[in-house]
């Protein structure tokens, strides 16, 4: 999908949390009991939740926007989290990027329960279920029961589909740790028959089968995806992908890893990640390649940047955060600039097109919001689809609600009041740039 179409919708204003609106467990929690973390701002359906949730036997924590989930989250690490989209502060896509971007909450299992479908950025990064909103009592039962599933599960389980043994054998090694079993299938038929009879937590898929090609194997289970369901996928594969294939892969796949020097740590990350397991608990040589991995940032690394920016004070700080992760950052010093810098790109075929634009809302000549809407306004050209899709962030001055609503009314993806978190920053960033 676009960028721009996965835009989420405006939210009403923010609206404070009154104390005791939907009472939870924080000053009562025992240690011997599962808890739960719910993320919701609508006080009857968070209250549902809580009720369900105790009802299962947990005990309750619950958050009425983003960061306090997030802090929640860090301070009491509950055993699972179910999270709505539609958050007053930010979405609830940045809490789970930023939940899986720390090593202590990665493993929580996160159900999304949400009236916006992203369902699958949502489990692209790490989501274990998605229940669209309105629902049925009996599904959020379900969705709870398959949480208490996956917490009482004490062996992960790897199918890694490969007709090499040497390279089967690579990957069991790279991913062994206590509680995980590695099972190895050379076929696409096989992987197929497993499926049908036995549970997987992940799939690792190479493209090169005997029988079938990965392609043709993704296709046959999305035609058998209504019938059952199927564990995340993670294509491994060393052939160099065409922008068509990679596409596809995207729409039946969780995650694509090109072999390469640097690809053993990367598989890694996915898998865990998929695998739900506690960082503190992998052998120490993988909790270490892990935290390389989350610190180059696969998902900034290597892409284009506009900053649009008058300050040079800000400019000097966003391109110290971006930078080190990897992004190249082009400079505009107000909308005008920003503008034509696109154009040139536009002209020039693509080359020098941004992956991402932070645009700064109150500049000199052009401000950002006039630039937002001059971006948007080119999707009717021949080359529209470029500028409706570009993925832009506004920064305001303020978190006001009116400041808010006109950035999404002039067709920003998101925003975020200065001054500026580095870490929900860079959450931002990542929830909002291209697939590649």
């Amino acid at each position: 999908d676009a960028p721009a179409a996965r835009r989420p919708p405006a939210e009403p204003p923010p609206r404070p949390r009154l104390a005791g609106t939907v009472p939870d467990d924080r000053e009562a929690l025992t240690g011997d009991s599962r808890v739960i973390l719910v993320v919701e701002d609508d006080p009857a359906f968070a209250r549902i939740l809580a009720d369900l949730a105790r009802e299962n036997g947990f005990q309750c924590l619950v958050a009425a926007g983003a960061d306090e989930g997030v802090a929640l989250a860090r301070r009491h690490l509950p055993h699972a989290i179910v999270l709505d989209i539609g958050l007053p502060d930010h979405t609830g896509l940045s809490v789970l990027d930023r939940l899986k971007h720390n090593t202590r909450t990665r493993h929580i299992p996160v159900h999304v329960v949400s009236a916006h479908d992203y369902a699958r950025d949502a489990m692209e990064q790490g989501a274990v279920g998605y229940v669209l909103k309105p629902t049925r009592r009996e599904e959020l039962a379900a969705a709870l029961a398959g949480l208490e599933r996956r917490l009482d599960r004490k062996v992960r389980r790897v199918l890694v589909v490969e007709d090499d043994a040497v390279q089967r054998e690579a990957v069991r090694a790279l991913l062994s740790a206590e509680g995980v079993e590695t099972v190895g299938a050379p076929t696409g038929g096989e992987c197929l028959e497993r499926l049908a009879r036995e549970t997987f937590d992940c799939v690792v898929l190479d493209l090169a089968l005997p029988d079938m090609t990965g392609f043709e194997l993704l296709d046959r289970m999305g035609a058998e995806a209504d019938a059952r369901s199927f564990p995340p996928v993670v294509v491994y594969t060393g052939r160099e992908l065409s922008a068509d294939e990679e596409l596809r892969l995207r729409r039946r796949s969780s995650s694509i890893v090109v072999k390469g020097a640097r690809s053993p740590e990367r598989l890694l990350g996915e898998v865990t990640l998929f695998l739900h397991q506690v960082v503190a608990d992998l052998p120490g040589e993988q909790q270490r390649a892990l935290a390389r991995t989350l610190a180059r940032d696969a998902a900034i690394e290597g892409r284009r940047i506009l900053l649009v920016e008058d300050d040079v004070r800000n400019v000097f700080a966003l391109t110290s955060v971006l930078e080190p992760h990897g992004a190249e950052v082009a400079i505009a010093r107000n909308g005008r600039e920003a503008l034509d810098a696109l154009e040139a790109a536009a002209e020039a075929g693509g080359e020098g097109w941004p992956d991402l634009v932070l645009m700064d809302a109150m500049m000199p000549e052009m401000d950002g919001l006039s630039a937002v809407r001059a971006i948007r306004a080119r999707g009717g050209v021949a080359d529209g689809a470029r500028w409706r899709s570009l993925p832009i962030l506004m920064l305001t001055a303020k978190a006001m609600p009116d400041d808010q609503r006109q950035c999404l009314d002039a067709g920003a993806n998101d925003y975020m009041a200065k001054p500026l978190d580095v870490e929900k920053l860079l959450s931002l960033v990542r929830v909002w740039m291209p697939r590649r």
